[in-house]
C-alpha cells in the first residue's frame, strides 16, 4: 500500500513540475533572451560547402588510371569513385579495341594507398 501511496505522490509531483510555466519549453523561447546579433551568428552556417572537383569528367581524370591492357583484357586503378564509373570506361575500351565485346568484371582488390585494381576481361556474352 504504501508503494501504491508513494508512486501517486510522485506522479503528482512530476506533473506539477511539467506544469510550471516559468521555465522555457523550447529553443525558440530560450534564444529570445539573447540580442539579434547573437541569434544571426547561431543561425548563420559557417562554411559552405566547396566541390573539390570542377566537374566528373576531372574527377575521372585524377582519379582512374589504366594500369595494364591488352586485346582482351584492361586493368584499372582508381580512388574516389565507385565501380561503375570504372566499369562505363573499361566498357568502352573493349568495344573500341575488341571489335565490339563488352567488359566482364574478373576481379576487384586493395592496392597500395587505399586504391583499388580492377580487372576486366573483354568476352562475347552471347557465346558463353
Amino acid at each position: 500500500m504504501r508503494k501504491i501511496i508513494y508512486i501517486g505522490l510522485m506522479s503528482f509531483l512530476c506533473f506539477g513540475c511539467q506544469l510550471d510555466n516559468s521555465q522555457p519549453q523550447t529553443l525558440s523561447e530560450i534564444w529570445v533572451d539573447e540580442t539579434p546579433e547573437q541569434q544571426a551568428v547561431i543561425t548563420t552556417p559557417k562554411a559552405a560547402y566547396a566541390p573539390k572537383y570542377a566537374s566528373d569528367a576531372e574527377r575521372y581524370r585524377q582519379n582512374i588510371v589504366v594500369k595494364a591492357a591488352g586485346e582482351n583484357y584492361v586493368v584499372y586503378e582508381y580512388s574516389d569513385v565507385r565501380i561503375d564509373d570504372v566499369a562505363s570506361l573499361a566498357s568502352a575500351y573493349c568495344f573500341e579495341n575488341s571489335n565490339g565485346l563488352k567488359a566482364y568484371l574478373r576481379d576487384i582488390y586493395m592496392y597500395r594507398n587505399n586504391k583499388r585494381r580492377a580487372t576486366f576481361d573483354c568476352v562475347n556474352l552471347a557465346s558463353n
